[in-house]
């Protein structure tokens, strides 16, 4: 397993029970290695690795499918969920649509599904409202959906390795970037970059991929022993990450983050958001499909 997951978020404790779970399920003919944090590279270098059976697992959002998955790229376009309840029912009743195409169109599949949860905005300085936004350097993986959701919101959209993050803080590279609380902390991107803003774009949901090869090629009672561990440890995993918020938030103030709830203008940047999903869909109309299904099983 190669992650870039942080070394005490609840995505990397959750590897390493599954490591342990796994090895005892096997009766020992799994056994499991986990490199967390990018120890063996970059987030698309382990996506692209676990496509092609260099890697048999490992994690990411939806937002590196591209052209090869669009539908489920979309997944990562802005403000497609709610709130945690309406994550839940996609995870339950989507899941095996989600797997049957990923590994139909990525050589990737579903084991179970983690998540980084709300993705926050942080900052080198203050950005409350849209205006704030305007021309702000901001770090993008080097993929379609959050080039174009950035540039679309007034940023200027700044592609760099994960793992190379903290330094282009720090250096002036980027002014910006957004992840989930625990990945914060754990990276300690606040110290560069030292505000916080909940814009709420995006419910990061991580499938646990596996290599399709080399899962397919595994006795059925190993399949199983994988599909159900995975299961049952990363559902826990979303419910710890969503209990550990809050925690997170406090501990970063009281490092002397300054933190702001949501920006002032929410409905502006919701609005700009459309602007490039009406792009989007216009290119992959099959994406359109599968987003009006996800949005269905909200509450509202």
């Amino acid at each position: 397993m190669a992650t870039i997951e942080g070394v005490g978020t609840p995505m990397n404790d959750g590897f390493e029970r599954f490591v342990e779970e796994v090895e005892q399920c096997s009766d020992g003919r799994l056994v499991g290695t986990n490199y967390p944090a990018g120890q063996l590279g970059g987030f698309v270098d382990l996506i692209d690795g676990n496509r092609n059976g260099t890697y048999e697992i490992t994690s990411g959002g939806f937002d590196v499918e591209g052209e090869l998955a669009p539908a489920l790229s979309a997944l990562s376009l802005g403000y497609v969920f709610e709130d945690e309840e309406h994550v839940e029912r996609v995870i339950e009743e989507m899941t095996p649509q989600m797997a049957e195409e990923l590994e139909a169109t990525t050589g990737a599949t579903i084991l179970g599904m983690g998540e980084d949860g709300w993705r926050w905005t942080f900052t080198s300085r203050p950005v409350e409202n849209i205006e704030d936004l305007r021309g702000l350097k901001i770090r993008v993986p080097e993929a379609e959906i959050p080039l174009g959701l950035w540039s679309a919101l007034g940023a200027a959209p700044t592609p760099v390795p994960f793992t190379e993050m903290y330094n282009a803080l720090e250096t002036g590279v980027i002014e910006g970037g957004e992840s989930a609380l625990a990945q914060i902390d754990a990276n300690a991107f606040w110290e560069p970059a030292p505000y916080l803003n909940n814009t709420k774009h995006w419910f990061n949901i991580k499938p646990v991929r596996a290599n399709a090869d080399w899962f397919n090629a595994l006795e059925g009672d190993l399949q199983e022993c994988l599909r159900t561990t995975a299961e049952e440890v990363f559902a826990e995993v979303r419910t710890t990450s969503r209990d550990v918020e809050a925690e997170t938030l406090e501990k970063l103030q009281a490092e002397g983050v300054t933190v702001m709830e949501e920006p002032t203008d929410l409905d502006e940047w919701k609005a700009r958001s459309a602007t490039y999903d009406e792009q989007y869909f216009a290119k992959y109309p099959e994406a359109k499909d599968f987003i009006d299904d996800v949005k269905s099983l909200a509450a509202n």
